[in-house]
């Protein structure tokens, strides 16, 4: 297979999927016993170079050596092993355009092994039934149903699937690496995942719940697929999603002002800084946020920020600090060593001077301020 993520029932529920089928494929005729529509391919494998677009597909089949050649013909597969009991089926149903799609792959009642190389979209999507592992040259990871992943879409990579039924969100490479550029991003060396799970459960949850929406509101919702303002906007959702919720390669970049890029490790950790400085964290919290070991995250925000993870933890909590004097009211009880004690700065006179420090003036003036 390709890279085939897996992203919480991406599209769960949904036995078929609209498609598009591609009128132009030439017809094959299926062996007996077999189902299959117009664009199917013969039973007989095709080489690497014939690799067509999985996208606008549709096809289904009972006979397990055609549902084989169909998978090498959709997907840049150097090796495929299947076998299993009767009765067998095979399916896929795609829906979407060009930039976008929702996949459904099924390979029921059987043991499906693939080695495949990386193709030219981004693939994310969730395990629906069965059981899925893949391992490339640096991981191992059996994934569980319903947890969102990624796939790592820049090297090889070997499936092994028992039963299994996929749900797929696949994204034009070419086109997201269009969009990055209006998202003031940019992909040095080309776009790719760099990790596979979603790097919290909150982002989990918000990229399952909008693939559903592009699913049931937007694909199987005629009239808004025949407005390019909807299609467009769906895509860029997903894109977003995507960057938000899957370690890539992608950085921030700057306009005139000079702002250097930051890697999305970096924005990651002062996000989770930003959302926790009030929280017991320390460094090995900011680097499990970040997806990173403490010591690649030193190492980052040394390079990028030329500072610490606990540097920045300081200043978030002094800012903080500060909201709290501004709106604190001394006549009700509100004092700088309380507001201080809340951010966790128990010595009142280094809280004092670095308050002063960070914003010109003693937090005791902005509290009677």
């Amino acid at each position: 297979m390709t890279s085939t993520p897996q992203a919480a029932s991406p599209v769960a529920g949904s036995a078929a999927l609209r498609t598009t089928p591609t009128p132009t494929v030439p017809t094959h005729t299926a062996p007996t016993g077999t189902t299959t529509d117009s664009t199917a391919a013969p039973p007989r494998a095709q080489p690497v170079e014939a690799f067509v677009d999985p996208r606008v597909r549709s096809v289904s089949t009972s006979d397990r050596e055609v549902a084989h050649a169909l998978i090498r013909k959709n997907y840049k597969i150097t090796r495929l092993e299947g076998e299993g009991p009767e009765p067998f089926t095979y399916s896929r149903a795609v829906s979407g355009e060009t930039r976008f799609a929702l996949c459904r792959f099924e390979y029921r009642r059987g043991r499906l092994l693939t080695e495949s190389e990386p193709a030219g979209f981004l693939v994310a999507g969730g395990v629906m039934a069965g059981r899925l592992s893949l391992r490339t040259r640096d991981h191992e990871i059996r994934v569980d149903p319903g947890a969102p992943f990624a796939f790592p879409s820049h090297e090889a990579k070997v499936m092994e699937s028992f039963d299994l039924v996929l749900g797929q969100v696949l994204l034009d490479r070419a086109a997201v690496e269009r969009e990055l550029g209006a998202m003031r991003l940019a992909a040095p060396g080309g776009l790719r995942s760099t990790a596979t799970e979603a790097v919290s459960a909150a982002m989990a949850r918000y990229w399952s719940e909008l693939v559903v929406h592009v699913h049931e509101n937007v694909i199987r919702n005629d009239a808004a697929m025949a407005s390019s303002l909807v299609r467009g906007s769906a895509f860029r959702s997903l894109v977003a999603a995507y960057l938000e919720t899957f370690e890539t390669n992608v950085v921030g970049v700057g306009g005139d002002d000079g702002v250097t890029p930051l890697p999305s490790t970096v924005r990651r950790a002062r996000d989770y800084i930003e959302q926790h400085a009030h929280d017991d964290i320390g460094v090995v919290e900011i680097a499990e946020a970040a997806r990173v070991t403490p010591r690649a995250l030193q190492l980052a925000f040394r390079r990028h920020l030329d500072s610490t993870p606990m540097a920045e933890l300081r200043r978030a909590r002094l800012r903080g600090a500060h909201g709290d004097l501004v709106m604190a009211d001394p006549t009700l009880g509100h004092t700088v060593a309380g507001v201080a004690l809340s951010w966790g700065f128990a010595h009142a006179g280094r809280f004092a001077a670095q308050y002063t420090a960070e914003f010109g003036r003693s937090p005791r003036d902005t509290l009677e301020g």
